[in-house]
């Protein structure tokens, strides 16, 4: 699981020497991890735009977990806070 982004389309990102690409609008960061119960979920993340869940072959997931309770979010919030460091 990087930390750094896998897609960053942004022309200056790499100009600042500093954590510029963490909130940048182009940044699309990509990880995984797994639930309490052992499975693995995939997203994608946008400091703009927020998550995508994503399937197994990197397409969106048709239903994204939308309570704050469920299962995915724990992974990913464990995920978002060491991107965050």
């Amino acid at each position: 699981m990087s930390r750094k982004p896998d897609i960053c389309t942004s022309q200056i990102c790499n100009d600042y020497g500093c954590n510029y690409c963490l909130e940048c609008s182009h940044a699309n960061f990509k990880g995984e991890g797994k639930d309490k119960n052992g499975k693995i979920w995939r997203w994608s993340y946008n400091p703009w735009h927020g998550s995508l869940f994503l399937r197994k072959d990197g397409k969106a997931l048709t239903n994204q977990p939308q309570k704050e309770n469920h299962p995915a979010w724990e992974p990913f919030y464990k995920w978002l806070k060491e991107l965050m460091k």
